[in-house]
């Protein structure tokens, strides 16, 4: 990830440097002190600088936990399965202004913009060629307009800093309204688009920002801008022209293979980390980080991965699942769907070491295989008896890292893939011309076709009968597709859905035959649909410190 960094001994140090923003943080005084007026200067310098930024992202309080995990579920996807505690107080709709997630991730993405501001300033444009110079201004600020699309999605208006921090009095920004955050985050990612490298290119370092990256989260961003809460769906246009520009420029495509495994390979990829950029357009990086010696680990696969309980003096891929798959899931799967087998295979290694079939769907282990970090070398092995066999049955260890953490992983995590432009597009075409068009259809017949699935007119021909049908059916398509991404919530809210969703896993969860009301365990699994507020629960409250601390940002109204 890091292009000199065979040439420099002390990359943690400088990182660590960078990613300090208060003097008296540091206890004891380095030997060496960078002046970070004239630190930007070289290729080395700037890589290192670029490093610490990225690092931000990857953290537990960024994309390492918070974002990919701990807030992104109580929705049809899946729920928050330990019901004598809160730990994941977003995901059962049950957080308070002292949040601990709410408030880390807050501190985290404005880390982040900091120090890309910091960049921005510090940079020495006179040490770099003019088309260096937007390379490196293209990247940071795709970073910022990311940074900044992550915290409007999730609290809507915040204050908007353009600038690093250089004392208290800095922190005094009012929230900006949507529009103008908006305005900036559109201009970054335009910048971004114009000047990053193509992941085409001989010299592009895969995980790193690029050109269609940026043209995948303006979409998404316009698709946003289109729903909740600004209802302009005018916008959708131009979300349909950015996913235009990467579907015409023809080099990103969806894994495809002649065995219907494309699906299976795809996250694999994910999972051991191999850089397929063709469909993966951007993702955040794990392992490479380590790798450099900067310090990020993911939940990814672990609180949200494939029940693994079995233990002994080795090193195994213990899995502290805390997260249940809905069993609405199971209802949106055609049977002969390939990613059903992948994302929700239904089984767990138990404490014994058995690989058993999970017997319900109401199972604390009924827990999701998209970034499994193990699989049975038997499948026929697999049983729904309970206790211990006479001996350990045989599993293949899919991440490939010789002593896997029994809580963190180096899974890498997907932020923007090709099919979920090909869904966007089909989502706007349809927004557009008041049904789907031709392209739609198409387009959704692609992701159909590689899951194994025929053509939707052939099959399910109501659904493209008109606008409302292939809404519904673009709806359940994303679940079925990006399930397990961090992107539920989030399309859940700016279609205005999440309450529907959420009274439908009601039904679902209730009407199972396995349910029973005086299971504690049960109930505990309807917690997100009883606990959601429509007035308060469609964006997060700004963190007490914050509003503590800005004299110029007051609390929600609702909370």
């Amino acid at each position: 990830m890091i292009r000199y960094i065979n040439k420099v001994k002390w990359v943690l140090a400088v990182v660590l440097l960078i990613n300090t923003s208060c003097s008296d943080m540091l206890v004891v005084a380095p030997e060496t002190v960078w002046d970070v007026d004239d630190f930007y200067n070289s290729e080395e310098r700037v890589e290192i600088g670029m490093a610490g930024i990225y690092s931000q992202f990857a953290k537990q309080n960024a994309y390492g936990g918070n974002l990919s995990v701990y807030m992104e579920y109580g929705t049809d996807e899946g729920y928050y399965n330990r019901g004598w505690d809160e730990l994941w107080a977003v995901s059962l709709y049950r957080h308070t202004t002292n949040d601990i997630h709410v408030s880390g991730t807050w501190r985290q993405l404005y880390a982040a913009i900091n120090n890309i501001n910091l960049f921005i300033a510090k940079i020495d444009k006179d040490a770099f060629s003019e088309e260096r110079s937007n390379e490196l201004f293209a990247e940071v600020r795709f970073l910022r307009g990311f940074a900044y699309s992550t915290l409007v999605s999730l609290f809507e208006e915040v204050p908007l800093r353009l600038e690093y921090v250089v004392d208290q009095s800095s922190n005094n920004v009012a929230a900006a309204s949507l529009e103008e955050l908006y305005s900036v985050i559109i201009e970054d990612l335009e910048f971004a688009a114009m000047y990053l490298p193509h992941a085409s290119d001989d010299d592009y370092i895969p995980g790193r920002a690029n050109k269609m990256a940026a043209h995948g989260i303006l979409a998404r961003v316009y698709m946003k801008m289109a729903g909740y809460p600004l209802q302009q769906t005018e916008y959708c246009q131009n979300a349909l022209n950015h996913c235009d520009s990467i579907i015409s420029d023809g080099w990103h495509g969806l894994v495809v293979d002649a065995d219907t495994l494309g699906y299976r390979n795809l996250f694999l990829n994910y999972i051991q980390n191999k850089y397929d950029a063709r469909e993966s357009i951007f993702e955040i990086s794990f392992a490479e980080n380590r790798s450099i010696g900067v310090a990020t680990s993911g939940r990814i696969g672990n609180s949200n991965g494939l029940a693994f309980a079995y233990e002994d003096d080795g090193f195994h891929p213990v899995s502290k699942v805390y997260m249940t798959v809905s069993p609405v899931l199971d209802v949106v799967y055609e049977l002969t769907d390939k990613r059903r087998e992948w994302n929700i295979p239904g089984m767990r290694y138990t404490a014994g070491g058995d690989a058993q079939v999970v017997p319900t769907l109401l199972e604390a282990t009924y827990t999701a295989g998209k970034f499994r970090r193990w699989e049975p070398e038997n499948y026929e092995d697999l049983d729904i008896k309970k206790g211990k066999d006479d001996q350990v049955e045989p599993y293949i260890l899919l991440e490939k890292v010789e002593q896997p953490s029994k809580n963190t992983t180096g899974i890498n995590l997907p932020v923007i893939r090709y099919a979920d432009i090909l869904l966007m597009y089909a989502e706007a075409a349809n927004e557009i011309n008041n049904g789907p068009t031709q392209e739609a259809i198409v387009y959704l017949n692609q992701i159909r076709n590689r899951a194994g699935l025929a053509n939707i007119e052939d099959v399910k021909p109501g659904r493209i009968a008109n606008k409302d049908e292939f809404f519904l059916e673009i709806m359940d398509e994303r679940l079925r597709e990006l399930c397990f991404e961090g992107l539920r919530k989030h399309d859940l809210i700016r279609w205005g859905m999440l309450g529907k969703r959420l009274e439908f896993l009601d039904q679902i969860v209730r009407g199972n035959e396995a349910f029973d009301a005086s299971k504690t365990a049960h109930i505990g699994f309807l917690r997100a649909v009883n606990n959601f507020d429509p007035s308060k629960h469609l964006s997060l409250p700004y963190p007490l410190q914050e509003v503590t601390i800005n004299n110029l940002l007051d609390q929600k109204s609702n909370w």
